[in-house]
């Protein structure tokens, strides 16, 4: 009877008890189960609507911004961009923006080029720039804030790079109210401008510059891409003549829109060929000549036209006039035309077919303000081609090139850059050690920075000479005061009086005698 009623107790205990207790705090696999995937469910959704949410906020943000990898590829692009633009994000993101040159016919050509981040941002400072020219046509925007983000190994991850209103950039960071010029590099505006400014620079690297004869250069190369008028361009050995009239060519074409692998360009060597062969070849390239195609888009380049024959002029001026609605001439020459007139012997007939238009290169050596230009533009094609991150060029790199004579111009620049990028492996800039021997021990290369010149108190000075000699001549007749100054050429008393002065009285105070000799 009492063991009946103690399970009765028991079990009625577990029943109110025990069971909900276990039930509450110990729920069963499938409850588990569902607990899990609910809240997988809100983390998921919670994630996507972070990402969501912020793409709406950087939308809604009223400026253009956009975000870059370590590469300059676009990552984001935000709807203020997009509508600078006048595109979509899918057209912009994974464009890369380079300070090489883009091509005309590359798309948003002008804006990848504005938003590439100057190098200042790449070493990894907060660098706000003043646009003094639109980015692209429309845009209000006057400056630009490059925010560097870096991951734990402060190796460049992304860049944020945002257009806005230049004075109210530069009020929101403190350290930039005064516009400090270290924190920008005149290449980087100058670029900028160049590429605002000229309709085409594709082909063109020989003539991005700065100096007057670069831009009267690039004025005449944009006149002759308009026209389809014959071409001379002169210039010393290896300065990228016959860039430029590919360049130009091509410029020609975009401007026709007919395709490149439907122009027609044939290179002849004035210099390899003599008066057979060179007719010879121009027969070839005349059978070549289609009527049904632009006379622009089918060009005869003469390489070295200043090493031409003597006996073959009489016959290239016959066939240019023969053949001068079918195709156009060009020409390169390390003389400028007023030099190829004065030879004589139809030199100035030649020289007026050739030349409606002429474009003169001169010497790196002879206008140093373009070389900075040129060695970024060879180091940031170099460094897309290798698929590498930009590098930059440090102030002490910067002076050793732009003191350097460059004798081989674009040529040895060239060269140079890819000494530079394999010597530069560990490094985010160039510096002098990276740079060849040659350049690091031109005798021209030793720039004479800015001295600091301290005042000179002349005061201060007087008195130590006088000091000095003061003392010599007492050391000279220590006893007698009066030989002393007659030596020095004073009075007795005066010399009294500046060795009080000097404090020497105290260093020479031995009985002295007052007797002359």
């Amino acid at each position: 009877m009492n063991i009946t009623l103690c399970l009765k107790r028991g079990l009625t205990l577990w029943r109110a008890r025990v069971r909900p207790l276990l039930s509450q705090n110990y729920p069963t696999v499938a409850e588990s189960a569902t607990t899990s995937k609910q809240k997988h469910a809100m983390s998921s959704a919670y994630r996507g609507g972070n990402s969501r949410l912020l793409a709406k906020s950087l939308d809604e943000l009223g400026r253009p911004l956009a975000i870059l990898d370590w590469h300059g590829e676009i990552l984001f692009a935000n709807a203020g961009l997009c509508e600078l633009a006048k595109t979509d994000a899918t057209q912009l993101v994974g464009q890369r923006c380079s300070w090489e040159i883009a091509a005309d016919d590359a798309p948003h050509a002008a804006l990848l080029t504005s938003l590439a981040p100057p190098v200042s941002a790449l070493e990894g400072q907060i660098v706000a720039r003043h646009l003094t020219t639109p980015i692209v046509f429309g845009s209000t925007a006057t400056g630009q804030l490059f925010i560097p983000l870096r991951d734990p190994s402060s190796t460049l991850a992304m860049m944020l790079v945002l257009l806005g209103d230049w004075d109210e950039i530069k009020s929101q960071l403190p350290h930039l109210r005064n516009d400090n010029p270290l924190l920008r590099r005149p290449t980087d505006e100058v670029l900028v401008r160049l590429r605002s400014q000229w309709s085409s620079l594709d082909g063109l690297l020989p003539l991005l510059g700065e100096s007057p004869a670069i831009r009267l250069a690039m004025q005449r190369a944009q006149l002759a891409i308009q026209g389809d008028s014959n071409l001379l361009v002169t210039g010393p050995k290896y300065i990228g003549k016959s860039d430029v009239t590919r360049g130009i060519f091509g410029g020609r074409l975009r401007r026709m829109g007919v395709p490149k692998v439907a122009g027609q360009l044939f290179p002849l060597d004035c210099s390899a060929l003599d008066t057979e062969l060179l007719l010879g070849m121009l027969e070839v390239f005349e059978g070549r000549l289609r009527a049904s195609t632009p006379r622009a888009s089918q060009l005869l380049v003469l390489e070295q036209v200043d090493l031409l024959a003597e006996g073959a002029i009489t016959a290239i001026i016959q066939w240019m006039t023969g053949h001068a609605s079918e195709c156009v001439v060009a020409a390169t020459s390390c003389q400028t035309s007023a030099d190829l007139s004065q030879r004589g012997q139809g030199w100035d007939r030649l020289v007026s077919l050739l030349a409606p238009v002429e474009i003169h290169l001169p010497a790196l050596a002879s206008r140093r303000e373009d070389i900075d230009i040129l060695v970024q533009q060879v180091l940031s094609a170099q460094c897309n081609k290798l698929n590498r991150s930009l590098l930059s060029l440090s102030a002490e790199a910067s002076d050793l090139l732009t003191a350097y004579a460059w004798p081989e111009n674009l040529g040895e620049v060239q060269r140079c850059v890819a000494d530079m990028i394999q010597h530069a492996v560990f490094s985010a800039a160039v510096q002098s050690q990276h740079l060849p021997v040659s350049i690091r021990t031109f005798p021209g290369s030793v720039v004479a920075s800015e001295q600091v010149v301290e005042p000179i108190k002349l005061d201060d000075i007087l008195l130590d000479l006088e000091r000095i000699i003061i003392s010599r001549a007492i050391k000279l007749s220590p006893r007698n005061r009066a030989r002393v100054a007659r030596w020095l050429g004073i009075s007795r008393p005066r010399l009294l009086r500046r060795l009080t002065q000097l404090g020497l009285d105290e260093s020479h105070a031995e009985p002295l005698s007052d007797d002359e000799e």
